[in-house]
């Protein structure tokens, strides 16, 4: 489903990452662990095109969409739910919903969409005329994650959905994206804590300082020498 090719990105002209490849196959979950500062939201937004990549190629359902603005790239089925959720905080649940709607021409699909995502998070149902800045820091993730769950995307991009949450929290959001998966979503997930990631994960690349040092599926990185002494205090 998505193929990335020895990109390069960065900011101001500061490479960010450097050569990097992985690829994401329909249905799965890959994850992207490494430390602060490693370059793995980079990785998420040169997806998105909200960073342009200045070498190497990105193809999403055999499409080079390397140079695309990132309406485009929602359009053709990537949603990216941004680190820090970012969330409309003075609109209701409901507003921010519809907005992440915007690419859905069809009054019928949007209601349908709107209806799944209540049924996936029924909290936000009970919160759907909250303002959205009132939520809690768990409800504002899972809004940001129902948000982009309602451009109907074949690629959602995960960008630290646990940053900032309280354990019991972080187990039920990466229940949610366990969830998402089973009703035949692909995740590109990208995470610091790195042993919950890769127990989610049919796969998954470590990054440090913005190139891939290691792949395979989650279990063996868990298994892994290097995992076990950078990552997990082992």
């Amino acid at each position: 489903m998505l193929r990335v090719k020895e990109i390069a990105a960065g900011y101001k002209g500061m490479p960010a990452v450097h050569d990097v490849s992985f690829e994401v196959r329909e249905g799965e979950i890959v994850a992207v662990v490494g430390a602060n500062g490693a370059g793995k939201s980079t990785i998420l937004r040169a997806v998105s095109g909200l960073v342009k990549v200045t070498r190497g190629e990105i193809n999403f359902l055999g499409q080079n969409i390397s140079q695309w603005p990132p309406h485009r790239i929602v359009a053709a089925g990537i949603a990216h739910v941004p680190e820090g959720r970012l969330t409309f905080a003075r609109m209701t649940v409901e507003q921010n919903l519809a907005l992440g709607a915007y690419t859905i021409s069809s009054a019928a699909e949007k209601d349908s969409l709107l209806e799944e995502v209540y049924t996936l998070f029924p909290r936000l149902r009970e919160r759907r005329f909250q303002v959205a800045g009132t939520l809690s820091g768990g409800e504002q993730q899972m809004l940001a994650i129902a948000r982009g769950l309602m451009s109907a995307p074949r690629l959602m991009l995960l960008d630290e959905p646990s940053l900032g949450l309280m354990p019991k929290l972080v187990d039920l959001i990466f229940d949610f994206v366990r969830r998402i998966k089973e009703k035949g979503k692909t995740i590109l997930l990208v995470e610091q804590n790195v042993r919950e990631a890769l127990e989610l994960a049919d796969r998954a690349y470590v990054l440090q300082t913005g190139r891939i040092v290691a792949q395979g599926t989650g279990e063996e990185l868990l298994a892994s020498d290097l995992v076990r002494r950078a990552y997990l205090g082992m």
